[in-house]
């Protein structure tokens, strides 16, 4: 049986694995965002907890998750089920992608290309339109509406190439009250092409007082001797 938890020690299965979305991003071991700056105490972010369902062609994995919106960035945070360790963690902006694996205490800094977007997430994402996707849309910019339910505020979205055709399915089932406002209780997005998906079920929606979201990469360790 395979584990609910994505396992493998290389990064770059992680890389090849993560072909599914994404979306959207420290290096303590507990679960819990740590509080910011006083001086960046003005600035607001948006932090959604719930479930994440990664599927590619070849792989399946599930966990928790932190997903974190601000105005300087995204940081999507994996973490194992129960006990709460970090597993992996995403952060991206409009110009920079970082992901850290903290198993093996490795990550890899790229620029924020189409290329590498479908190579972490597996669909064309951006920033700003993860933003837009999150805040209740009765149309998007960059999305089509196919089909709403005004009861269940459900929509279906699509993006469209003039060549390709779809490039992505976007399905939000209902949309739920919480302390900081509404928020969506079952996204789905999807590559039409590859079949890659990525399911996030969210429990809760806070706001908090943001800091910055830091792209450096984890020192190079050393072999022991």
């Amino acid at each position: 049986m395979r584990s609910n938890v994505y396992e493998g020690t290389k990064r770059k299965k992680i890389i090849s694995q993560f072909l599914c979305w994404p979306v959207i991003l420290g290096l303590a071991a507990c679960q819990t965002i740590q509080p910011p700056n006083p001086q960046n105490s003005s600035k607001t972010a948006q932090l959604y907890s719930g479930r994440i369902l990664i599927q590619s062609e070849h792989e399946k994995q599930t966990g928790d998750i932190e997903l974190l919106l601000q105005d300087d960035g995204v940081r999507l945070r994996v973490l194992a089920p129960v006990i709460g360790s970090r597993i992996w963690e995403l952060r991206a902006n409009d110009s920079q992608i970082l992901m850290y694996d903290y198993r093996d205490q490795s990550s890899s800094l790229h620029e924020n290309s189409l290329e590498i977007r479908e190579e972490f997430l597996g669909v064309d994402v951006k920033l700003g339109e993860i933003q837009e996707l999150l805040q209740q849309p009765t149309k998007v910019s960059f999305l089509e509406v196919v089909k709403r339910d005004e009861d269940q505020r459900a929509i279906e979205l699509v993006k469209r190439d003039s060549v390709l055709g779809d490039r992505l399915s976007v399905e939000i089932n209902k949309w739920q009250e919480g302390e900081a406002g509404l928020f969506p209780q079952k996204m789905k997005l999807e590559d039409p092409f590859t079949g890659n998906k990525i399911i996030l079920v969210f429990r809760a929606k806070q706001e908090i007082a943001g800091e910055p979201i830091v792209f450096e990469e984890l020192p190079t360790l050393k072999p022991s001797s």
